[in-house]
């Protein structure tokens, strides 16, 4: 998608809303300000009280759903009543479970503020169904660490990010349901899309609180402008890849259940055939929405 963005000199924004926000823009200014000091490690979290799906057996799909279309190119599962509309969002064949639902948004603010462009080389995650026992094929409970080395890994330029989920979760974190933690020498961060930031300073002496009312109107604003004047949209194409990449790349760790090496260039894992083969996923034979190339 990159390469097409560039090939084709277009405008290609993801649904990263926060990259617009006025008081998520305030948060990352004051960070890159050193206002918390060299930022070492942030974390992501998604806390929320989602709904049990139920066990159910295979049946045929409603006369009014063209179900063979629904698939579409990915891999035939028969239907069930509870693998469509929102909750396609939790089957391998179709979702990403919620770390690429709603956590795709914290961790793109939390590698953000974290200063990292491109991917992590280590992954290192463990999760599970704790709470629902129905029929959802991703882990209601994550918790997954990607280490960033720098450029020689020494002392000082290394980072990692934190992703933490839980979906039978009524209450927040810090005061936020869903929200990222910035970590430095000197204070920390916290910031929602939906809340506002909190600034604390070193030994908690000084503390700073901005509270906002949603508006997701900046996002589509940055579109149509970037649209008129040209150059990269607020959350760009690239910018997407690395963040969502992380929701993938967790997924595939828990998948696996054992830590993974990645190499960031080749966009591969180290000698791991498994892991590596879940970077892409399975088509079905001959379907004419297969995408060329794959």
């Amino acid at each position: 998608m990159i390469e097409a963005a560039r090939r084709n000199k277009r405008v290609v924004q993801v649904g990263t809303q926060s990259r617009s926000l006025p008081h998520i823009l305030e948060a990352i200014e004051m960070v890159r300000g050193g206002a918390i000091g060299q930022v070492l490690q942030t974390k992501a979290w998604t806390n929320q009280m989602r709904a049990n799906i139920g066990h159910k057996t295979p049946t045929d799909p409603p006369a009014q759903l063209n179900y063979d279309a629904w698939v579409g190119p990915a891999s035939f599962v028969p239907y069930r009543s509870n693998c469509s509309h929102y909750t396609w969002r939790w089957w391998h064949s179709f979702g990403t479970g919620d770390i690429g639902n709603d956590g795709a948004h914290e961790l793109d603010v939390a590698r953000w503020a974290l200063g990292v462009e491109t991917h992590p080389t280590t992954i290192t995650a463990s999760g599970g169904k704790m709470y629902f026992d129905d029929d959802q094929e991703f882990p209601d409970t994550y918790s997954v660490v990607y280490d960033y080395p720098g450029e020689s890994g020494k002392v000082g330029e290394r980072r990692q990010l934190v992703f933490e989920l839980r979906n039978w979760c009524q209450y927040g974190l810090d005061g936020y349901e869903n929200g990222a933690a910035f970590y430095g020498t000197k204070g920390m961060m916290i910031v929602g899309k939906d809340v506002g930031w909190t600034f604390i300073g070193k030994d908690e002496k000084f503390k700073q609180e901005k509270r906002i009312e949603s508006d997701p109107s900046p996002h589509q604003r940055n579109f149509l402008e970037t649209i008129r004047s040209g150059g990269k949209s607020a959350a760009d194409i690239e910018v997407g890849h690395l963040s969502t990449s992380l929701a993938h790349l967790g997924n595939i760790a828990v998948r696996v259940g054992r830590t993974l090496h990645f190499d960031p260039t080749k966009e591969t894992f180290i000698d791991d055939k498994e892991a590596s083969s879940l970077l892409r996923r399975e088509y079905r034979d001959g379907h004419w929405a297969i995408p060329k190339g794959v």
